[in-house]
Order: C-alpha cells, then structure tokens, then sequence
C-alpha cells in the first residue's frame, strides 16, 4: 500500500506525485525500488485531495506536536500546484501553528511557463530548492530534463522565490562531483539559506 502521508524527524510529509521535472542519477527511488525507510512511495495513482486531507487529519492525530508539514516525495510536488494550494489552505485554516514547506527541483514555472511561486505566496511559509550542481557543466553531467537551460531557470527560480516566501533554502547533496562550497557562496550571496544533504 502507498504513503501518501508519513512521520519523519519530527515532520510530516505529503507524497503528492511520482512524476519529476529532472531525473537525477543518484535519485534514490531507482536505487530503492520507490521505497524510503519503513514507507511505500510508489504511487499506482496519485492521491486526491480528499484521500490527502483524511490521511493528514489521521496523522495529525496520532502525531500532535508536528510543528512543520513538507510537500516532498519522488517527486515534483508542484507538478500539482493546485492541489499543494487547496492542501495548503486546509492546513492554515485548521492548524495555523503548522508551518508549511515545499521541497522542490525549481523547475515549476519552466515547465508550466507560468509564475507558480506567485499562485503559492501566502499559503507556504518555506520553499526549500534543490540545485545539486555548481555549474550548468555539473548539473547536465548529473541531470536529465526536458525543461531546457535547466540550470539557469533554477538559478532565476531561487531568485523569484524571495519576492513570495518568508523562508528560501538552497539545498545540495554531498555528492563528490559536486562543488559544495562554490553552491554554499551562491546562497550567501544571493542572501538565502544554504543546506546540505546526505548522498546515499
């Protein structure tokens, strides 16, 4: 059976899509066969916004304390913008305390060719964009997508975010082809926090 809402490090996490703007090559759901831990991520349909909101109201219950809920999956959750919004709304209008954060590829408004962050502004408290790669030359040698100059509308796409959220974070993996401290200046110096992550 597929998790569509799980417990991890004190969050909850809503896994809207399987469908992704970038497939990576280090991406973890081919490595683990769509499986996270404990959890099942693979989707035989994606969830509706009916079946999301009872799944959260479960957890929400069984997990009181939660202080923040995360849009991140295997993949793109902003492929359904407007189920992240309605989810969103629901979350801030019975659970106000609960911040809300979406983990995304920064791909968003390439592929709808339109400003998905200024549909979000207001309903998500933190968006956290993975760049994963220093340069174009990295990221095309570690990435495939469709959405050309991938690498570039990424950049710009951390930029725009800070006109529509309180909180942007610039993630990276810790990957041996990756320049982690040339990623680490980007963020600081365009004034957005900076995080790295685990390479399984």
């Amino acid at each position: 059976m597929s998790d569509i809402v799980y417990f991890f490090k004190n969050n909850l996490y809503i896994n809207l899509t399987n469908r992704c703007l970038v497939k990576c090559s280090y991406c973890i759901k081919y490595k683990w066969n769509y499986n996270f831990y404990e959890y099942n991520f693979k989707l035989n349909k994606e969830p509706t916004y009916k079946e999301i909101i009872h799944k959260l109201t479960l957890k929400l219950k069984e997990y009181p304390k939660v202080k923040e809920i995360v849009f991140c999956g295997y993949g793109e959750p902003l492929i359904r913008w407007k189920e992240v919004i309605r989810i969103s709304k629901w979350i801030k209008n019975n659970y106000p305390h609960i911040k809300i954060r979406i983990n995304t590829t920064g791909l968003a408004d390439g592929y709808f060719k339109k400003n998905i962050y200024k549909e979000l502004a207001g309903v998500i408290d933190t968006i956290s964009i993975s760049l994963n790669a220093h340069n174009e030359k990295t990221f095309n040698l570690l990435h495939k997508s469709k959405i050309p100059s991938a690498f570039h509308k990424i950049i710009n796409s951390i930029k725009k975010a800070k006109k529509y959220f309180p909180e942007v974070i610039v993630t990276t993996i810790k990957h041996p082809a990756i320049d982690i401290a040339k990623i680490k200046c980007l963020a600081k110096k365009l004034k957005v926090e900076f995080k790295e992550r685990d390479y399984f």
